[in-house]
């Protein structure tokens, strides 16, 4: 069982949540929506807390109506692949059960925007004509992905992401033992999201990567290929758009405080110092590009291909 109290920082969706339990309007269907590793399953789970509470205080379960001491039932619903209209059956077959020992179901439907189309539309028929006691929660990283007749009968709540200091001092807490330098890194790679810097810290695969990455600023080729980077070819391009991203900051200030890589800040020192502002500004947009490419589809081979021959044209290395 989550509350809260569990959840570091989100002071404005903490804000926003409060005012609705204390409307006392609760709504059958609600969405939140954030980055992956942002901790959308933890607030479910604590929101879903509150909705069996019968007499809430803010954010906090009053521990000793029935809703918070009898059984919960709670069904989860999370798939690896695409959430099926099967699963969405069983679901919709679940909610014809009137709950035994509590005055409301909750359903959790993780990642709901991989529902395929049959599956939203089997779901929009329970979400129209909920029975009374059943109320759904639906994870997603973009409601954009949902029928427009799911979100409109739904409360969607951002439920954005951490500060910097905020993913540091967890991962300082939790990690110890681990490097300070690279600790910063993973903390500013994540962008907020404590869940994906928690992965970035025990993730092999990721510093390979970025190792991969900086060897790459060191001698841009042409026949560079997906298979010479040997691991995901999208984080490896997220990875060297971050370096280009603090070698044009640096570049500009001539200050390393707000580098995201700040264990190579030498690497950037001198990359910066071999090349000009525009240079370095349309690497990063290089990048960018590539990076576009993938996402819609385009050939790695050609992205990369592409992207390497733009570099080697617009930088000293």
């Amino acid at each position: 069982m989550t509350d809260f109290n569990d959840i570091k920082g989100r002071k404005p969706l903490k804000e926003q949540l409060s005012k609705l339990i204390a409307k006392g309007r609760i709504s059958h269907g609600y969405i939140f929506e954030g980055p992956s590793g942002s901790g959308k399953k933890l607030i479910a789970d604590a929101f879903s807390e509150l909705l069996f509470c019968s007499n809430p205080d803010k954010l906090n379960p009053c521990g000793i109506c029935e809703g918070c001491t009898g059984y919960k039932e709670k069904y989860i619903l999370q798939s690896d692949k695409a959430i099926t209209v099967e699963d969405i059956r069983n679901l919709t077959a679940d909610t014809q059960l009137m709950p035994i020992h509590n005055r409301r179901k909750i359903y959790i439907i993780h990642d709901a925007d991989t529902m395929t189309d049959q599956a939203q539309n089997a779901f929009l028929k329970t979400l129209e004509e909920p029975p009374s006691y059943a109320y759904f929660i639906l994870t997603v990283t973009n409601s954009e992905q949902m029928i427009d007749t799911i979100r409109s009968r739904s409360i969607i709540i951002y439920t954005g992401v951490n500060s910097k200091q905020e993913v540091l001092e967890y991962l300082e807490e939790k990690h110890p033992d681990s490097d300070m330098q690279y600790i910063y890194s993973a903390a500013c790679f994540s962008e907020g999201c404590i869940g994906r810097a928690d992965t970035l810290i025990s993730d092999e695969a990721f510093k390979q990567t970025r190792i991969a990455a900086i060897g790459y600023l060191s001698e841009i080729k042409t026949d560079l290929t997906e298979k010479d980077i040997k691991t995901d070819i999208t984080v490896f391009l997220e990875v060297l758009q971050s370096i280009f991203r603090d070698t044009v900051i640096y570049k500009e200030t001539g200050q390393t405080v707000n580098l995201i890589n700040t264990d190579i800040s030498d690497i950037i020192k001198r990359t910066a110092a071999k090349n000009s502002s525009k240079s370095l500004l349309n690497a990063y947009n290089s990048v960018m590009k590539a990076a576009e490419y993938i996402k819609d589809n385009v050939s790695a081979s050609i992205a990369v291909g592409t992207m390497n021959m733009e570099l080697m044209e617009e930088l000293n290395i």
